[in-house]
């Protein structure tokens, strides 16, 4: 039974009563939260009965707030995780917030900063421009001049979030245990996710997410990073530039600029492409609001709280996969999934390259301007979870980025395709990777790295040398196979001493009828019937055990 301070009683009550509502019962019961879980009100249930699951979630995140909401739109990249139907409706969650009062915000401001927007702003509009659920979005100007955004947190936002996250575990392992055989373990998903919710409670992540991404094009000439002011930046209060421009949705202002939209698509494709391919970092959240028209073939990335990172060994394997599946080489791609660690215990290898080969070459002859890659990426998330393979959640990250990506720019071209664009990259990355001077920096990094792993070798030898001579390696074997075995070997044992017992009273209680002495039991030796009684009972048992174990042996 679950124990929760008196504190959060009334936010568990809340979260059980939704549950219920929305058709979640057992996961109330699975709780069984101590002074909650049997006191719950009767619920007026809307009728769920025409709902389908996924929309069942969904209404439930969004009567559950502000976290709940969150939880679902990053569930809703997880497409290696969950159904279509369900990743359908988890795309639809809104942060349909009210916003708070201007007073608080100015109150926040001056708590964090230390100065009133009187000492800091020339002009502050108290009109809130953009309302999310962790914070409001104001406009001004700074008394030097510039034109700035101020992001403002909610009043009380973190201890919502907190007490939310620690239900959200207790809910997370009351799932895992009503569906044990599921691929999914939600207690994973809801850690990854806290750690998400922790960082974007920190505005100053965000403005270091947006230096970052400044540095890394400060000489790109097509794209713009809003400037970070961290004087009147904190944990709660984000202070960034104004980013002026035309909205990559408005095609009326683009036309009446004359703007190439073909060429301000392929701009933010590539951009993208760099951020992956090169810098290993990326925005997790290109949306067309997310994507701002600054000038001619000059486009402006904002909204920097959610990121992607991807480190150069997995992004190896990840190019190796790639062109494996150009090549058709299906033992390449297992070989790759196997170094990711991906492929489960359970996983029929056989099975998995039957589908591999049947996804290859279904789109393996279509031309590239004809294929759409967020249905390949759709599709390669089907056979993932189809196969019980489990991708790093990175991936699920970069797969929703680029499905997102490829939606932004089919909004300024409805004949983009990003795999044309993918196409020209990597030549262009390939040609300059293996360009004299890019080797020659690889060659130092490696020789570098050989040095110092060189140095530490004599050490090392010394050390098992050393441990040789006393004696004091040890050898572990680990591996779920022995211990099947050793309850195989275990099990056989047990049936092979009750046998031996079995086979003892028999013999001996026939010489104890034969040899006719002792006490009687109408004309036999007693010792004899008990012996003969006792043989029979427990050759009775060992014939059910061996039947049963057979049986489930063969499920």
């Amino acid at each position: 039974m679950i124990k929760v301070s008196y504190k959060n009683i009334k936010r568990y009550k809340e979260i059980a009563q939704v549950l219920i509502k929305y058709g979640f019962a057992f996961v109330v019961e699975k709780l069984k939260i101590d002074g909650i879980a049997y006191k719950i009100p009767i619920v007026t249930r809307e009728n769920i009965k025409y709902m389908s699951t996924g929309e069942r979630i969904r209404r439930a995140l969004e009567e559950l707030g502000p976290t709940f909401i969150k939880l679902g739109q990053i569930l809703s990249t997880r497409h290696d995780l969950l159904e279509p139907s369900i990743i359908e409706e988890l795309s639809k969650l809104q942060s349909n917030v009210s916003t708070f009062e201007f007073e608080y915000a100015k109150e926040i401001f001056k708590d964090e900063i230390g100065l009133d927007f009187e000492d800091v702003f020339s002009y502050f509009n108290p009109k809130v421009i953009g309302s999310a659920s962790i914070g409001q979005v104001y406009e001004g100007r700074l008394k030097t001049g510039q034109e700035v955004i101020v992001k403002i947190q909610r009043p009380n936002i973190e201890n919502l979030i907190r007490t939310d996250l620690e239900i959200l575990y207790s809910i997370g392992k009351a799932i895992d245990e009503h569906y044990k055989d599921s691929l999914i373990n939600f207690c994973e998903i809801i850690e990854e996710f806290s750690v998400l919710m922790l960082r974007e409670l920190d505005y100053n992540f965000e403005a270091r997410n947006c230096e970052k991404f400044m540095e890394l094009f400060k000489n790109d000439k097509n794209i713009h990073i809003p400037k970070v002011y961290w004087d009147y930046t904190s944990k709660r209060v984000l202070t960034l530039e104004k980013i002026k421009g035309v909205q990559i949705t408005d095609f009326k202002k683009i036309e009446n600029n004359h703007w190439d939209s073909k060429k301000i698509a392929n701009i933010g494709a590539l951009s993208f492409m760099k951020q992956i391919f090169i810098h290993g970092f990326f925005h997790a959240d290109p949306h067309p609001g997310n994507i701002i028209i600054v000038g001619n073939e000059k486009i402006a990335f904002i909204d920097f709280g959610i990121v992607g990172f991807i480190d150069s060994l997995t992004l190896g394997l990840i190019t190796d996969m790639l062109f494996a599946s150009i090549n058709k080489d299906i033992e390449r791609i297992i070989t790759v999934l196997m170094d990711l660690n991906a492929i489960q215990d359970n996983t029929n290898l056989i099975k998995l390259r039957e589908d591999m080969s049947y996804l290859i070459h279904y789109y393996y002859n279509i031309p590239i301007k004809k294929i759409n890659l967020s249905e390949v990426i759709n599709e390669f998330m089907r056979f993932i979870r189809k196969n019980n393979i489990k991708l790093p959640s990175q991936f699920a990250t970069l797969a929703k980025a680029i499905i997102t990506i490829e939606g932004s720019a089919k909004v300024l071209n409805p004949d983009f395709c990003l795999p044309v664009i993918f196409k020209d990259f990597l030549k262009e990355f390939y040609i300059n990777k293996f360009n004299p001077s890019n080797i020659f920096s690889s060659c130092q990094i490696y020789l570098s790295q050989l040095a110092r792993d060189i140095k530490f070798i004599p050490k090392q030898v010394r050390l098992i040398l050393k441990n040789l001579e006393k004696n004091e390696i040890k050898l572990t074997i680990d591996d779920k196979k022995f211990i099947s075995i050793e309850k195989a070997i275990y099990n056989m044992t047990n049936k092979l001493s009750i046998s031996l017992i079995i086979s003892s009273l028999l013999v001996g209680s026939s010489l104890v009828i034969t040899t006719n002495v002792g006490p009687k039991l109408k004309g036999y030796p007693l010792l004899g019937v008990i012996g003969y009684t006792l043989a029979s009972f427990m050759g009775i048992i060992l014939v059910v055990s061996i039947i049963f174990s057979n049986k489930n042996n063969q499920e």
